[in-house]
């Protein structure tokens, strides 16, 4: 316990016992009294440099200052306890009363109405989250508790409220000739005192820039991780908190994913709060504040200053750091996070080891709602019609060769929306569809993110929308492919019979999917089995539609011959893989797969010398019967 935390209490226990035992007659008083003038001069003379600061900023008058002080020690001290419960019943299991402090403090009348009168109405320590009334519809019948924020500031500990960071203006920052124009608005919306709303891709530095553009700290409350079950508003008290007791600029970052009815909460913050606030987002929203809104569009910096902050943060030259700044698009903040990861398991900083640091924030972002997959076929195992095969490398084309078309011969002016490069590949299971994505992203030289629909899709309203964000928020970051395999349970057709709140949350987060598959600047696959179900309003913004076809009796041999074929696997001479292809007509690559490594297994538990065409023709059967065909006598 800090020292006049010590002190105060010591004083309040004297005062309050002293009141008791006027109360009872006790005999004692003459030594109570003395003892409690000894205990209120030492408080005196004790100082909490803080408090003076908050009560100034806050504009607090003596009697509140003091009732705060109160309401803590009632709270902690267990010896203020048994006396006030003496005094107040157990009331004082809810906190502070005016009644009861009014006899601890000797206030008279006047001074404890007019206390009563500024904790009730608009005050400073209840608006702000240092108080929390309990109870009573009147402002004598209420008491007052206070937060264990509150209680460690008190006590001198630098806290800071769960949920929240703080962000101080960074040393070294450098900003690319767009941004540092940017940096400017922001200095202007701040210093009048207007509602600053940065719009950007996320986790791509618009929390520094805030800082540096308000040569202050920063508080964030991240509505993409807040704690599943927190209510927003309890954050958002909670951010009102640490700023009055920190003195910095509120942000509510991401305020896109909340809802109406929150944004309409973060407009009472706006309008209520003394302190400078500032919003961001992906992409464009409205709150509703009654105070001037400046909107700056914040982009990633380009490569060649992604490259110089690399180095600058980390204090040395990077081996390869040019690869590094291309392929991860990510601000300051990000970068350092890698850097401290990475200085974790070693010494040396390379582009490979901070491309680790990175993957591991990318992942530790997506929150298990989705999964690197490592890519381990090659071109060679793919077995396609040539027309689809044409249309999967025209779609690596487009990607390859983004920046000429779009760029140098500007095509980008003709494209009415966003750049990212989404595709749908349909067809049965088994034709291919995941494997072709991963071959994709290995070409392209990506990290492939498989999501976890099962995780993004929540009863919870808007819950979904905010998961989404993190997992393209995250992709976009890391240069990444988002796969989405059976996309049809996510972007399934629009109601255009709205008969309930189950319709309309339904349409809007399809509508919140089409705009961040726009916006997103990779690329999205989604596949699917059923692509009549897919919206129609998706499908015409497809860079790509893809049908994978099961495969002919050329393209199934094929597929036989390469599946059976390890280099180390034992094959019989006699293996007819035509026969094979023909006997099993429906067969996909993945079932062919099935039937191959079945056949490996069964060959290896009989200690057979060899995988024999008998053995792959058991397996193939037993294959065809799980996918419920209907097999024919054996010949």
């Amino acid at each position: 316990m800090s020292v006049e935390l010590s002190v105060r209490a010591d004083a309040l226990v004297a005062r309050a016992a002293l009141l008791v035992a006027e109360r009872d007659g006790l005999p004692e008083l003459d030594v109570l009294r003395t003892r409690c003038e000894l205990a209120h001069e030492r408080a005196g003379s004790v100082a909490h440099g803080s408090m003076s600061e908050l009560a100034r900023r806050l504009a607090l008058e003596a009697d509140e200052v003091e009732f705060l002080w109160n309401a803590a020690i009632l709270a902690i001290d267990p010896r203020l306890a048994v006396h006030a419960e003496a005094l107040a019943g157990n009331t004082i299991r809810r906190g502070l009363s005016v009644a009861l402090h009014a006899r601890l403090a000797r206030l008279d009348d006047e001074r404890a109405r007019t206390l009563a009168m500024r904790l009730a109405s608009d005050s400073a320590l209840v608006g702000n989250g240092l108080l929390v009334p309990e109870g009573g519809a009147t402002p004598v019948s209420r008491c007052y508790a206070v937060p264990s924020r509150m209680l460690s500031f008190l006590d001198g500990r630098d806290d800071t409220e769960p949920g929240l960071r703080i962000l101080t203006p960074a040393e070294v920052v450098i900003f690319d000739d767009d941004q540092r124009i940017a940096l400017e608005d922001m200095r202007t919306a701040l210093s009048g005192g207007a509602l600053l709303a940065v719009e950007g891709p996320r986790s791509s530095g618009r929390i520094t820039a805030i800082a540096c553009a308000a040569r202050t700290r920063v508080i964030v409350l991240d509505v993409a991780l807040l704690a599943p079950g927190r209510s927003f508003a309890e954050a958002l008290l909670a951010l009102r908190r640490e700023v009055a007791l920190r003195d910095g600029i509120a942000v509510v970052a991401d305020v896109d994913l909340v809802s109406e009815e929150d944004r309409r909460a973060v407009g009472e913050l706006v309008r209520t709060s003394a302190s400078r606030v500032a919003l961001t987002a992906s992409t464009s929203m409205h709150v509703p504040a009654e105070r001037a809104t400046v909107r700056v569009h914040w982009r990633v910096a380009g490569a060649q200053t992604r490259r110089t902050q690399w180095e600058h943060l980390a204090g040395a030259s990077i081996a390869n750091v040019d690869d590094l700044a291309t392929r991860f698009r990510v601000g300051p903040a990000a970068m350092m996070r890698a850097i401290e990861a990475t200085r974790l398991w070693t010494d040396s900083l390379d582009a490979a080891s901070l491309q680790a640091g990175l993957r591991h924030n990318i992942i530790e972002a997506l929150g298990g709602l989705a999964e690197r997959v490592e890519v381990t076929q090659t071109w060679d195992d793919l077995v396609l019609a040539p027309d689809t095969l044409q249309q999967v490398h025209a779609l690596i084309a487009r990607v390859d060769h983004a920046h000429q078309v779009l760029e140098v011969w500007r095509y980008r002016s003709k494209m009415a929306r966003g750049t990212g490069v989404p595709a749908l590949f349909s067809g049965p299971p088994g034709t291919g569809k995941t494997m072709v994505a991963g071959l994709i992203a290995r070409e392209l030289g990506l990290d492939l993110y498989q999501v976890d629909l099962s995780q993004i899709v929540s009863k919870w309203v808007g819950e979904t929308e905010k998961q989404l964000a993190r997992v393209f928020d995250a992709a976009e970051q890391g240069h990444g492919l988002l796969l989405f395999d059976e996309a049809d349970a996510l972007f399934g057709q629009r109601s255009p019979d709205v008969k309930g709140a189950v319709d309309r949350y339904a349409n809007l987060e399809v509508n919140y999917l089409l705009q961040r598959i726009e916006s997103f600047g990779g690329i999205t696959i989604l596949t699917t089995n059923l692509d009549q179900s897919i919206d129609r309003a998706l499908k015409r913004r497809l860079a790509a539609h893809i049908v994978f076809e099961l495969p002919d009796d050329d393209e199934r041999a094929d597929l036989w011959r390469r599946l059976i074929k390890t280099g180390a696997a034992p094959l019989d001479r006699n293996i007819d893989v035509v026969k094979l292809a023909e006997e099993f007509p429906r067969m996909s690559g993945a079932n062919i797969r099935n039937a191959a490594l079945a056949a490996a297994f069964m060959t290896a538990s009989y200690g057979a010398p060899a995988i024999t065409h008998d053995m792959l023709l058991l397996a193939a059967r037993g294959e065809y019967r799980s996918m419920g065909h209907v097999l024919t006598e054996r010949r």
